[in-house]
């Protein structure tokens, strides 16, 4: 089990790069696992380059986190190696971790397995069979049951064939494991539910595999098929993996279950010319593993390799893409989510020009740490640097958020409750907006012909569905008591309806640019309208307190929200820039975060006490800044109609 802490402090939601610790800014540093036993204590293990060149030899790295930073840990590099380095790190406790990888004793020309410990105060090496090999993985169901896994070497350091390894609470002995029939294979993850239900993934095939810069990384090899064997509590066996096509072939690189019927492991499928093609995801359901379809980003040679799950319906995975062995390629790290329906690729930083993601940890209710290495350059004089990403995830709360689709679906998050939608309805004209009511027991849905669709406990107060409107209708928002709403017009003509009063409009003026978006005073008396150039037109008691109708905009202006007591407002641009004025508070933004929004950005939405926002996006993205939570998203969902639309409870 892993844990990452709550914030502290309000940071971006989403997946964001966090500061990380090198050795020094000319040496190597590289993550390849990470695991933490508690909020406050965890670990990071890969190793460091004195230089890329010069046939420098790796020293094994372990980086701590206590709970707000991240620092280089103690020296854990083995006495008498002339090499090392480490590739997975698991934790009973946090007074009992092990990291395995490998070590070449001075006086050798063989790597030969490594296996540390952590008792709470030093790291220290734990002896393990002599072995030449690497150790790729380690997982342990309790303080005396352990398992890693990995391969051996020939004499030429080449991989022969998987190992695997068990602790029993006083050594490591080399445990029998099921032949592949094949002439090479490998374990490169391992995962335990229980002392009697374990899981090793990796590949076999005729020919070795073979790596571009470390084992490990970047893997190539032709003619491969996936390799999943299964502990049962006294034998380990082969377990039928779905075959590629050919050509193709596939490469396992990480396994994990929720529990004892749903597990998955991720990896690639390989080309014909052994590189990674595209990213190859596996599901067990308690009976067979089966290929479940995986979104891969636009650009080729895409692998999976790191895979956990925060429950049956939320997994996250990390990866590279163009990750392409023997070529020119510069990987960029990726990340995909499974939302219990399908496995997408979520927006991320990508900040880097080259990366590569290998570790991951979550915690349910708190978040996740993403390990792995990047570079901002490529020149003669490139060094590696550690690269780590954080997701927050929502504590327990009581905020929750509705979107709605062009169609009028509606969408719940949190503790927002769904009342209805006109999902299956034939509608004149598609759905451009969406208030709540106070109590959110209830919401509206607004037409661009005005036509009103009330929810739960809001009700019907009229519309503009009859009339001949001279422009559309772009956006809505209630009064204070929920006793009623204004509808505003792309010409800034505004429609009040039950106890909304009427305070003026634009729809006489001649503006610059259309009116895009509308918010409410707190006490109901008056209202601003947003242009998408950012202009703002203030009437009744709703004061003006800035706008960007002068700024060069980089993308128009899609919304506003306005915060609890008046005082400010935020507008968002359909890039996800937000930009605020008077007592708001600026939290963060999409390009902020070093993400390119893949489509345009449609709302912005207050929370209660105005101390942070979410941004919204029309595939139904969620960006969640200051004190709002992440509460999930639909990208992972084929939408019928954009998201046009958003309310908070």
């Amino acid at each position: 089990m892993v844990a990452v802490p709550s914030p502290v402090g309000a940071t971006d939601s989403g997946w964001n790069i966090i500061p990380s610790p090198n050795t020094g800014p000319s040496e190597s540093s590289f993550l390849m696992s990470t695991a933490c036993p508690n909020a406050w204590s965890c670990w990071a293990v890969g190793g460091v380059f004195s230089s890329l060149g010069n046939n420098s030899q790796p020293s094994a790295l372990i980086d701590s986190w206590n709970g707000s930073t991240w620092s280089v840990g103690p020296v854990v590099a083995p006495p008498d190696s002339q090499a090392s380095l480490l590739w997975s790190v698991d934790c009973v406790s946090s007074s009992d971790c092990w990291a395995v990888g490998a070590q070449e004793p001075d006086g050798q020309q063989q790597p030969v397995t490594l296996a540390e410990n952590w008792n709470g105060s030093v790291w220290s090496v734990v002896p393990t069979p002599a072995v030449s090999g690497y150790l790729f993985s380690v997982t342990c169901s309790n303080a005396s049951d352990c398992w890693a896994v990995g391969d051996d070497l020939d004499g030429q350091q080449n991989p022969l064939n998987g190992i695997i390894y068990h602790w029993n609470g006083s050594q490591w002995s080399q445990s029998l494991r099921a032949s592949s029939g094949q002439t090479y294979d490998q374990f490169e993850s391992v995962t335990c539910s229980s002392s009697s239900d374990c899981w090793s993934v990796g590949y076999a095939g005729p020919n070795q595999l073979q790596y571009n810069f470390l084992p490990g990384i970047a893997p190539s090899v032709v003619g491969a098929a996936a390799l999943i064997e299964h502990w049962d509590g006294s034998d380990w066996s082969i377990v039928p993996t779905p075959p590629a096509a050919a050509p193709m072939g596939q490469d396992l690189t990480s396994v994990t279950c929720s529990n004892s019927s749903d597990c998955w492991a991720v990896g690639a499928t390989m080309d014909a010319s052994g590189n990674p093609s595209s990213s190859l995801v596996e599901n067990w359901d308690g009976s067979t593993w089966t290929i479940t379809p995986s979104l891969d980003p636009l650009t080729p040679a895409n692998i999976l390799t790191a895979v956990t799950c925060l429950g049956t319906s939320d997994c996250w995975a990390t990866g590279a893409t163009d990750s392409a062995s023997g070529q020119n390629t510069t990987p960029i790290p990726y990340i995909e989510n499974w939302n219990g329906s399908s496995w997408t690729v979520e927006p991320s930083p990508n900040v880097v020009a080259f990366g590569y993601l290998s570790g991951l940890a979550c915690v349910p209710e708190s978040g996740c740490f993403a390990t792995g290495f990047s570079a901002t350059n490529l020149n003669n004089n490139t060094t590696l640097q550690t690269l780590i990403e954080q997701l927050q995830l929502p504590p327990a709360s009581s905020q929750g958020m509705w979107m709605t689709g062009s169609d009028g679906g509606v969408f719940s998050f949190g503790d927002a409750q769904f009342h209805g939608s006109t999902g299956g309805m034939a509608l004149n004209k598609p759905i451009v907006g969406m208030a709540a009511t106070p109590d959110g027991g209830g919401y509206w849905l607004a037409a661009s012909d005005g036509g009103v669709f009330s929810f739960g406990d809001a009700s019907f107060h009229g519309s503009t569905g009859g009339m001949a409107l001279n422009k559309p209708i772009v956006g809505i928002a209630a009064t204070p008591d929920g006793g009623g709403y204004w509808l505003v017009a792309s010409d800034g003509g505004v429609f009040s309806f039950g106890d909304a009063q009427f305070y003026g409009s634009t729809g006489g003026m001649a503006l610059n640019k259309p009116i895009v978006g509308v918010a409410a005073t707190p006490d109901g008396g008056g209202y601003w309208l947003v242009a998408s150039d950012g202009g703002i037109f203030s009437f009744g008691d709703a004061q003006f307190q800035g706008s960007t109708g002068a700024m060069a905009l980089n993308k128009p202006i899609a919304g506003m929200a306005a915060t609890p007591d008046g005082g400010g407002y935020w507008l968002v641009a359909s890039d996800g820039g937000v930009f605020s004025f008077g007592d708001a508070s600026f939290d963060g933004s999409v390009p902020g975060q070093g993400i390119v929004s893949r489509v345009p950005i449609e709302r912005i939405i207050a929370t209660p006490d105005g101390g942070g926002y979410w941004v919204v996006g029309q595939d139904g993205s969620l960006y969640a800044y200051g004190d709002a939570t992440y509460l999930g998203s639909l990208t992972g969902l084929r939408l019928a109609a954009p998201i046009a639309g958003a309310a908070g409870s």
